[in-house]
């Protein structure tokens, strides 16, 4: 059933595809050099092309505006307008999902080369990222369902994890930081929102609709970080290793959960690192090589939370949302007691599994 469902969604896919008119063709720049953006081993080409030109900066906002064009009017299709009126199923659901994957793949592809090879300190490329994953984010009221507006939404939510995982492998953390600091305005609230808000994956998929991003995901524990493991291996690191994948992406997630804890939203989105334990040590390492500013990542992490108090700070607030929360029996939960992590490093100190943590948290309450 699963697997007829998942073939019947990829026909769809592709036949609404091909009605839109995707792919596109390679740009032209100023200077008449033609840059695309149609496969990952382009966009770093490319990319090394437009870092290295005077005219990049340029060249690159104009790529930026026609990519969100061609987002925006794929979104607003007569085509895919079909789709949303139908019923939800994980047919339909996986049929949009999939198209809207199609046309922002290229933008992952920018997103992600300029993370690993842009200069993070330039004002210039810190803003190309920034507006690029904003205004994919941001949400336009709408007549017809509400979770229409919301899955809209939806190329933001994979630039930001396309530029969040590879700045942050490169140590160029200004870019994640660019784009987890940005406000955005909404006119659902009528009042500014942060961006890490806006591409929460809870409201992307509005209303349980994360159930059908896939055939048979209504029995996964957290279906969003599931499908958005697989598809962001699949294009931006196929070769890869899979543990080493797994640790780099789990840690990206719980670093994106504590800097939403820091800038105060009080229910961070909490995903596959909550269960999948094989990743903990990793996690573990490099927020203690935060502490100390150890190190390349360590001290790019501390950077992402703005320095050592923010940290802190961070850790703090996010431990007090996760320890009121207890899932699945214990079975799944979001890592705890953070501050103490940090304190323990801090002390010249170190801890290498949960259950060490875990068993030093006791042994500070009945002492």
């Amino acid at each position: 059933m699963e697997l007829n469902a998942r073939r019947s969604a990829k026909q769809e896919a592709k036949i609404t595809e091909q009605a839109i008119g995707l792919p596109t063709q390679p740009i032209k720049t100023s200077q008449n050099v033609e840059i695309s953006f149609e496969t990952l081993a382009d966009a770093q080409a490319s990319m090394k092309k437009l870092l290295e030109s005077k005219f990049g900066v340029q060249d690159m906002e104009d790529i930026k505006e026609k990519e969100i064009a061609k987002i925006q009017s794929v979104l607003s299709s007569p085509e895919l307008a079909s789709l949303f009126n139908q019923s939800v199923t994980a047919e339909s659901i996986s049929t949009i999902v999939q198209i809207i994957e199609t046309v922002t793949t290229p933008s992952m592809y920018a997103m992600a080369t300029l993370g690993k090879y842009g200069d993070d300190s330039s004002v210039n490329w810190l803003e190309i990222v920034g507006d690029w994953v904003e205004r994919l984010s941001s949400r336009k009221l709408e007549s017809g369902y509400t979770w229409v507006s919301y899955i809209k939404a939806y190329p933001g939510l994979l630039l930001l994890y396309a530029l969040g995982i590879s700045a942050l492998r490169a140590g160029n953390i200004n870019f994640l930081r660019e784009v987890a600091e940005r406000q955005i305005y909404s006119r659902e609230y009528d009042r500014e929102l942060n961006l890490l808000a806006t591409v929460d994956p809870r409201y992307i998929f509005y209303n349980s609709i994360s159930k059908f991003i896939e055939p048979g995901f209504d029995r996964r524990f957290t279906p969003v970080s599931d499908h958005l493991l697989s598809l962001v291996k699949n294009t931006l690191y196929p070769n890869e290793e899979e543990n080493k994948y797994l640790n780099w992406f789990d840690l990206f997630e719980f670093l994106i959960s504590l800097k939403t804890a820091q800038i105060g939203e009080s229910h961070p989105y909490f995903g596959s690192f909550t269960w999948r334990n094989e990743t903990n040590i990793f996690i573990l390492k490099y927020i203690q090589d935060a502490a100390l500013r150890r190190g390349k990542y360590g001290a790019a992490i501390s950077d992402l939370f703005n320095g050592e108090a923010g940290l802190i700070e961070a850790a703090k607030k996010y431990d007090s949302i996760a320890n009121e929360i207890s899932w699945d029996f214990g079975r799944a939960v979001p890592p705890k007691y953070i501050s103490l992590l940090i304190q323990v490093a801090k002390q010249g100190g170190r801890i290498t599994s949960y259950r060490q943590l875990y068993d030093l948290v006791n042994q500070l309450k009945n002492s």
